[in-house]
């Protein structure tokens, strides 16, 4: 080969190498990009699976509600059965939350403790009997009904959570011990006790300082970080039976 031939030859090479270099870096680049949504969407999936099956589990959504439809707090009824009673006595029917008090989570506050239930930028105001921080106590029992015309349903019940002024519904065999309102007002299921199995709350908070969705329990006093990347949750109410969770994840690279 002349001189002229082999420096073509080596520009030739250093060109391809360039081009080859060039094309492996982006290819590497978009599989690493490619790997990390892959990893933020699957933490995201198990998050909102997590959120959904706990929804649809639940025997009372309370935030959001008709007083704030909007919020990045989601607050429901979990399913501990404190009085480890069951349906038809088989342990694959348990019975939550059937004999709750008027102060229907126990914690001695109005709303949940610590949260504005209401959405009025006011926390924990009111009577401790006041569970929905409306200013009113148990005014909406268990009935179906919205007895207070403010767009929830039966969210702030007494002690005798259908005030029927008998245990359990009136007339009926709650427990089918085969006997009828046998014991004192404020047993609402019959069995001897009263108000012992309220609703044990599960709540997932939002704080967009530290990007972190945690979930809390605070029945048992657990608080876990779910995750670290959360730019963005949302909680709708779009109906009674319906209501929209949006959430988003981004990564140190800013894929979402």
């Amino acid at each position: 080969m002349t001189l002229v031939e082999l420096l073509l030859a080596i520009t030739c090479m250093a060109i391809i190498s360039a081009a080859a270099t060039f094309f492996l870096s982006t290819t590497l680049d978009i599989e690493v990009q490619g790997s990390t949504r892959s990893e933020l969407y699957r933490e995201g999936l198990s998050v909102m699976e997590k959120m959904k099956q706990g929804v649809k589990r639940c025997t009372y959504l309370t935030i959001p509600n008709s007083h704030n439809p909007t919020r990045d707090i989601l607050a429901f009824s979990g399913t501990i059965n404190e009085d480890n009673d069951f349906y038809f006595g088989d342990p694959l029917f348990p019975r939550i939350d059937e004999d709750r008090n008027r102060n229907t989570n126990m914690d001695g506050l109005a709303g949940i403790a610590g949260l504005d239930d209401d959405g009025d930028g006011s926390i924990d105001e009111g009577d401790e009997s006041d569970d929905d921080e409306d200013g009113s106590m148990n005014e909406d029992p268990l009935d179906g009904i919205d007895n207070d015309g403010d767009g929830n349903i039966d969210e702030d019940s007494g002690s005798d959570m259908n005030t029927d002024n008998q245990d359990g519904i009136k007339g009926m065999d709650d427990d089918g011990d085969g006997q009828v309102d046998e014991h004192v007002i404020g047993d609402d299921d019959e069995d001897g006790s009263q108000d012992e199995d309220n609703f044990n709350y599960i709540i997932y908070s939002y704080d967009n300082a530290t990007n972190r969705l945690t979930e809390s329990i605070p029945f048992t006093g657990e608080s876990t970080i779910l995750s670290s990347q959360v730019t963005f949750f949302q909680v709708t109410r779009e109906a009674p039976q319906r209501i929209l969770i949006e959430l988003t994840l981004t990564g140190d690279d800013d894929s979402s």
